[in-house]
């Protein structure tokens, strides 16, 4: 007995310890691996230079994996950069500067590593004029004056480091910033901080009401866009007045949910790079295969402005092997009218010669109409194959099962483990296209797409699946129509009747999602009449009825009555149900309505029929008494059970709905309405 009373707090205890183990295994699972080795720069004085070196943690590769390697992006606390793994710099004046490295774990399974940092001495017996090094030699290839560097793709819960470059040519100005685009429906960037080397006036939160007049100066943009590689898109447009370019630069604008912005003046530098840094939010996880862009606006005194567009994959893992979809997240709603969407494949050849073949097996999904297929960029650069023999160049076609291929033929990209290589992105290429969805096919769910990359004749490398789904938008809803009950229903000796009433309501449900159940909430109200009738006959009952002179009771015997009691309803329901999509013409839905009848008329009209003596005998005669006095009666508060089915465009716009219900008064009745669904 002591022991099953000792034994049951111990099993209580065990099992308390098991389900704290098991919330702070799940806890341990959402937490992001921390690097705790040392990372650290090395640096060596030859002559009047500083070699840089950096000591990071071993690089893990995936199981099965390609060779992972870094990335680096050097701040060397002068407002000059480089990309090189082992760096050389020397600066333009003695003194103290603080250098950082900012590195990233391609192909590699560990944690992001550690941000090293160090302060440099750098003497009088060292200062020199300067040369840009290959980075920034190299920075302006899109326009020549202004543009933005990414270190990295955007992986959620890290950072993004952004290089900002300008060539002044003499002139003062002003940079904006442009992220989170309203298309993407997240806020998935904040500012973190932001170098100011050159003495930039940082402005966070610049006043979008004021920039009209800036808008106003300004006589022409040139447009250019990048990934990495560049794409080499250039578009200029000259505006003919003022309102042009207002107009061009409010759409721009009004494209993004964030803006910051800093002034530039030539006096301190001609060529000014900036290091922004943006934290990635966790609610970038629902847009791991997305394709978000980040604008950089330059206007300058002279109005000569320059807009740059730097695309950047959402990523789980520094993977440059990958497809990307814009937009990821679509509105249904407006699907018909914007039914492009924009492929990237990006991939890179981490072999040691060059890739002579590369091919992209894409299995894009059948919503959308390969025949579509629009290439807007692709690296390397080549034209297409006139012929089959033709060579550098590229073609594409469908194969028979569906995949849509993609194939750059006899070309030469360089491999990351060749020895010569000093810039990484020469190892890297993409196709950049449009292509229509099917609007007859689209439905709302997600597509979902990949691709299989052959470099020239070894196994396939399979991307990430990429997604486009639609956003979860509520949907107005908007009913018309009429209610009628079935049968007679009888309480005690009363029948009653229900004319036919119309009803008019207004819902909210998800846009109607495919072969998914979903929530529908509406309120409507109807208007009804209730008839209750009373038939009595075979009587010999005396009674006294208003039948004598000026209206005098007098008592008679009445064989039979008939009473008729009218009421008009206004009902007010609350209908709650669960809905399916069959397909895009049938959807089907049950729940329960809350409802409250209030009567707001009534009357009541009673005949009695009765003998009297007359010159040939007894004659039967009728009295009509009518009451609109009665008393109005409001019901009490119901629940109705009821089934519901839509025939129609039962996505999107008009339908037919037919819908049962149960009272236990009306009993069984039904509705016939229109439905639309914006």
């Amino acid at each position: 007995m002591n022991s099953t009373i000792l034994m049951k707090p111990i099993i209580g205890l065990i099992t308390v310890l098991i389900c704290i183990q098991s919330l702070v295994a799940q806890q341990l699972e959402t937490i992001s691996p921390i690097d705790t080795f040392e990372s650290q720069i090395h640096t060596e004085i030859i002559g009047n230079q500083i070699v840089f070196k950096s000591e990071l943690r071993p690089l893990v590769q995936i199981p099965g994996g390609r060779a992972p390697y870094y990335t680096y992006l050097w701040d060397f606390g002068d407002g000059h950069f480089s990309t090189q793994a082992e760096p050389v710099h020397q600066y333009a004046q003695p003194g103290e500067y603080n250098v950082t490295v900012y590195a990233v774990n391609n192909y590699d399974f560990g944690p992001k590593p550690k941000r090293p940092r160090k302060k440099v001495e750098a003497a009088s017996a060292i200062a020199s004029n300067t040369s840009p090094n290959l980075f920034e030699q190299n920075f302006f290839s899109s326009n020549g004056i202004f543009q933005i560097f990414k270190l990295s793709d955007a992986k959620p819960g890290e950072d993004i480091s952004l290089v900002v470059g300008v060539n002044t040519e003499g002139k003062k100005g002003r940079i904006y910033i442009l992220s989170n685009e309203k298309v993407a429906g997240l806020d998935g960037f904040t500012f973190a901080n932001q170098s100011n080397y050159y003495r930039e006036k940082i402005d966070t939160l610049p006043q979008r009401d004021g920039l009209h007049s800036l808008w106003a100066s300004v006589k022409q943009s040139t447009f250019t866009k990048t990934g990495s590689p560049d794409y080499g898109i250039k578009e200029v447009s000259l505006f003919a007045n003022e309102n042009q370019a207002i107009g061009y630069f409010k759409d721009l604008y009004g494209a993004y949910n964030s803006l910051t912005a800093y002034d530039i003046d030539p006096a301190n530098a001609e060529q000014q790079f900036s290091l922004i840094n943006l934290d990635v939010t966790e609610d970038m996880l629902v847009d791991t295969n997305a394709i978000v862009t980040i604008t950089g606006v330059f206007i300058p005194e002279d109005g000569l402005a320059n807009v740059h567009q730097v695309d950047i994959p959402v990523v789980k893992s520094h993977d440059p092997n990958k497809m990307s979809v814009k937009p990821a997240r679509m509105s249904y709603r407006f699907q018909s009218k914007h039914k492009t969407l924009t492929y990237k494949v990006q991939f890179q050849n981490d072999g040691e010669g060059d890739a002579r073949n590369v091919r992209l097996e894409m299995a894009l999904p059948p919503e959308v109409d390969k025949n579509t297929f629009k290439l807007k960029a692709l690296y390397p650069k080549c034209d297409t194959c006139q012929t089959d023999n033709a060579m550098g160049c590229y073609r594409y076609y469908i194969k028979d099962d569906g995949t849509f291929v993609f194939h750059f033929k006899d070309i030469a990209l360089p491999g990351t483990a060749a020895k010569n290589i000093t810039d990484m992105d020469s190892t890297k290429g993409f196709i950049l296209f449009d292509i229509d969805m099917e609007k007859k096919k689209f439905r709302n769910k997600s597509f979902k797409s990949y691709t299989n990359i052959y470099f020239d004749k070894n196994p396939p490398i399979k991307t990430n699946t990429s997604t486009s789904r639609f956003r979860q938008i509520i949907s107005p809803i908007v009913t018309v129509g009429a209610t009628t009950t079935f049968g007679t229903p009888k309480e005690h000796e009363t029948k009653y009747q229900f004319k036919p009433g119309i009803q008019l309501g207004f819902g909210l449900a998800p846009m109607a999602p495919y072969k998914r159940p979903y929530w529908q909430a509406e309120i409507y109200t109807s208007y009804y009449e209730q008839n209750g009738s009373i038939n009595i006959s075979g009587l010999k009952q005396p009674v006294s009825l208003p039948i004598g002179p000026e209206g005098r009771m007098m008592d008679v015997t009445i064989t039979a009555y008939d009473s008729l009691e009218t009421r008009k309803y206004l009902s007010l329901q609350l209908p709650l149900q669960m809905r399916y999509n069959i397909n895009a013409w049938i959807s089907v839905g049950a729940g329960v309505s809350l409802r409250k009848d209030f009567n707001t008329s009534s009357s009541a009209k009673k005949t009695y029929y009765y003998m009297v003596d007359a010159a040939q005998g007894m004659e039967e005669r009728t009295l009509l008494v009518e009451n609109d006095d009665i008393q109005k009666e409001n019901s009490a508060l119901k629940y109705n059970p009821f089934f519901d089915i839509n025939i129609g465009r039962v996505y999107m716009g008009p339908a037919i709905g037919f819908r049962v219900s149960y009272d236990k008064n009306q009993k069984s009745h039904s509705g016939i309405y229109g439905i639309w669904r914006f």
